[in-house]
C-alpha cells in the first residue's frame, strides 16, 4: 500500500529510548514528530496543525494514553488515532476504544512492518474522509448554484412586461436607457410609487452587455432591517442563531448580471456603509465570514424620495448617494402620460386573462377615454389591479365607463407642478404620496393648499367629516417632507392623539404610520 504524500505521525511516549527507536523504525516512511508525554503532545496538535496521525503509548505520567486519545478526539478529530498497549491494559484500553475513538490498537512489543502498515491505513482512512467531506460541500454548493440557476431560468421563462413607448416623456426615458445600457454606471431611478421603476431596470438590463447574466431584484422595504445585511452579502455557517447552513447573498448571485435595489431610501446607516464599501470595491463580506468575496454586479437603485434631502438630514449617505446617482433617470407619473395607458392596459389585460384562464373582456372606447382622464395616483400598479379586476368580473363582457368602478382617487383640477430643483439633481419628493396620504380617506377631509400662485383644492372622496385641513406654503417654497409632516401632525391632533384612529383615517397600517413619523421627527 503506497501514501500519496509523505504523512505526518505525531508519537507520544514517556520513555526516551523508545521514542528514539520509533523516530529512527518509521523516519524513511513517515514525518515523525515525537513528544514526551501527554500535554506536550496536545501542545503540539495545537501549534502545528496537519498531523495526519496520532500514536500514543497507553501506560505515562501524568497523562495516560486513553486520556491522551480521548483528549485529542474531543479537539482534533481528524487525526486518527492508534494506541499502544500491553496484555494487561484491558480496562484502559476499553476506555480508549469508548472515549477515543480509536482507529486501531497495537499490542506491545509491535513489529515494525505490522505498525507501519497499521499507520498508512489510518493515513489512507484520514484522507478519504477529508476528500468525502470535500465533495460532500461541493456537492451541496453545486446544487444550491443548480437550484439558484433553476429559479434564474424560471424567472426568465416568465416573461416580464415590456416598457411601452407611446407619449414623449417615456421616449425621454427610452433615450436615457439606450445611453446608460451600453456602459456600467450606477443607476438611480427615482418617480412616485407604481410608475415602473422595475421595469425600467429590467429594460436596461435585457439592453446590457450583461443580459446573458441575471436580473436580481429586492424591495428593502419588505425585508426586517435585521436580515438586510445576511439578504444582501449571504453568511456563514453559524453566523447567528438559526444559520445552519452557508448561504449566498443577492451580490453573489447577481454576480455577472444586474442587482436591482428598490427602495433604496429605506437601508439602514450600516447597511449604507456595507453598500458603499462594495460598490467602491466590488467586494462583499458574508455575515460572519472571515475573507471577503469578489462580485461583478451592475448595481441599479430605486426610491421615491428626495435623497439629498435626506443626505442633508443625515439619513442617508451622501458618499453613497453620489455613487448611486451617476446615471439618474426620473420616471414621470403615469397622469403625465397619459397617452400610455392604453399601451400599457391592453397587455396587461391579455396577461391577466391568460393567466386565469378567463375570456378577454371588450373594454369600449369611451372606456378607455375615461381611463385615460383618470389621475391614477397608484399609477402603472394601479392600472394593472383595474385590468385584473376587469378579467376577474367582466371575462368576455363588453366595458364601459360604468362597469370601470374607478376608485375616487384625488382628482386633478389642473396640470401638476413642475419638479422642484431636487429632480435635476437626482432627488425626489412625491407630491401625490402627500396628497393620497390625507386625501385618499373619507375620513381625512379636504385638504386646501394656499400660498402658491392660485390656491388647489383637492377634494377627499364623499367626506364624513366636512372638516378641512389647510397647509400654507410660503412663497420661497419648502419640501414636501414638511408638507407630510403637518399633514400628520394636523390628523394626529383630529384624532386627539390616538394612533390607531389617525392611521385608519389615513388608511395606513398603524406600523407604517409610526414609521412616517419617526422618519420626520414626530413623536406619537
Amino acid at each position: 500500500m503506497t501514501v500519496p504524500s509523505r504523512a505526518r505521525v505525531l508519537y507520544a511516549d514517556d520513555e526516551e529510548d523508545v521514542r528514539e527507536v520509533f523516530a529512527a523504525v518509521f523516519a524513511g516512511d513517515f514525518d515523525v514528530v515525537c513528544a514526551p508525554g501527554g500535554i506536550e503532545a496536545l501542545a503540539l496538535l495545537k501549534e502545528q496543525p496537519g498531523f495526519d496521525v496520532l500514536v500514543s503509548d497507553m501506560r505515562m505520567d501524568p497523562m495516560r494514553g486513553s486520556e491522551l486519545l480521548a483528549k485529542a478526539y474531543a479537539a482534533f478529530p481528524d487525526v486518527q488515532r492508534i494506541l499502544l498497549t500491553g496484555y494487561t491494559d484491558h480496562d484502559d484500553l476499553a476506555a480508549a476504544v469508548n472515549l477515543g475513538h480509536l482507529f486501531a490498537y497495537v499490542q506491545k512489543p509491535w513489529e515494525a512492518e505490522q505498525l507501519k502498515l497499521t499507520i498508512q491505513r489510518a493515513v489512507e482512512a484520514r484522507r478519504l474522509e477529508l476528500e468525502n467531506r470535500r465533495l460532500v460541500q461541493e456537492l451541496k454548493h453545486a446544487n444550491a448554484k443548480l437550484t439558484d440557476d433553476l429559479e434564474s431560468v424560471s424567472r426568465a421563462a416568465t416573461p416580464r412586461p415590456r416598457l411601452q413607448v407611446g407619449s414623449p416623456a417615456m421616449a425621454r426615458v427610452l433615450e436615457q436607457i439606450i445611453a446608460v445600457a451600453g456602459t456600467d454606471a450606477s443607476v438611480l431611478l427615482y418617480g412616485e410609487t407604481g410608475v415602473g421603476k422595475e421595469l425600467v431596470a429590467s429594460a436596461i438590463h435585457e439592453r446590457s452587455a450583461r443580459k446573458r447574466g441575471r436580473f436580481v431584484a429586492q424591495n428593502l422595504a419588505a425585508l426586517p432591517p435585521e436580515l438586510l445585511a445576511s439578504e444582501l452579502f449571504g453568511h456563514v455557517r453559524g453566523a447567528f442563531t438559526g444559520a445552519q447552513a452557508s448561504r449566498r447573498g443577492l451580490f453573489e448571485l447577481a454576480d455577472g448580471g444586474t442587482l436591482f435595489l428598490d427602495e433604496i431610501g429605506e437601508a439602514p446607516l450600516p447597511l449604507q456603509a456595507m453598500l458603499l464599501r462594495a460598490l467602491e470595491s466590488r467586494e462583499i463580506w458574508p455575515v460572519g465570514g472571515s475573507e471577503p468575496r469578489t462580485v461583478d454586479c451592475r448595481i441599479i437603485a430605486a426610491t421615491n424620495r428626495d435623497l439629498l434631502q435626506e443626505a442633508q438630514n443625515n439619513t442617508f449617505r451622501l458618499d453613497l448617494y453620489y455613487r448611486l446617482v451617476v446615471a439618474p433617470i426620473f420616471i414621470p407619473p403615469l397622469r403625465d402620460r397619459t397617452q400610455d395607458v392604453r399601451g400599457l392596459g391592453a397587455p396587461m389585460l391579455e396577461n391577466a386573462a391568460r393567466r386565469m384562464g378567463r375570456i378577454l373582456p371588450r373594454i369600449s372606447d369611451a372606456a378607455w377615454h375615461a381611463l385615460e382622464n383618470h389621475n391614477w395616483p397608484g399609477n402603472v400598479r394601479e392600472l394593472s389591479n383595474v385590468m385584473e379586476r376587469l378579467v376577474i368580473y367582466h371575462s368576455g363582457k363588453e366595458v364601459d365607463v360604468p362597469d370601470l368602478n374607478l376608485p375616487a382617487h384625488v382628482e386633478r383640477t389642473s396640470e401638476p407642478p413642475p419638479p422642484s430643483t431636487s429632480f435635476t439633481s437626482g432627488g425626489f419628493a412625491s407630491s401625490q404620496r402627500v396628497m393620497a396620504a390625507a386625501g385618499n380617506n373619507p375620513s381625512s377631509g379636504n385638504v386646501r393648499i394656499t400660498g402658491m400662485n392660485s390656491p388647489r383644492q383637492f377634494p377627499a372622496a364623499a367626506p364624513t367629516d366636512p372638516q378641512t385641513i389647510t397647509l400654507r406654503v410660503p412663497e420661497t417654497g419648502t419640501t414636501f417632507d414638511d408638507l407630510e409632516r403637518e399633514i400628520l401632525v394636523q390628523v394626529l391632533l383630529r384624532a386627539e392623539g390616538n394612533q390607531s384612529r389617525a392611521a385608519r383615517s389615513l388608511g395606513l397600517s398603524e406600523s407604517t404610520l409610526r414609521s412616517r413619523l419617526k422618519r420626520l421627527g414626530l413623536k406619537g
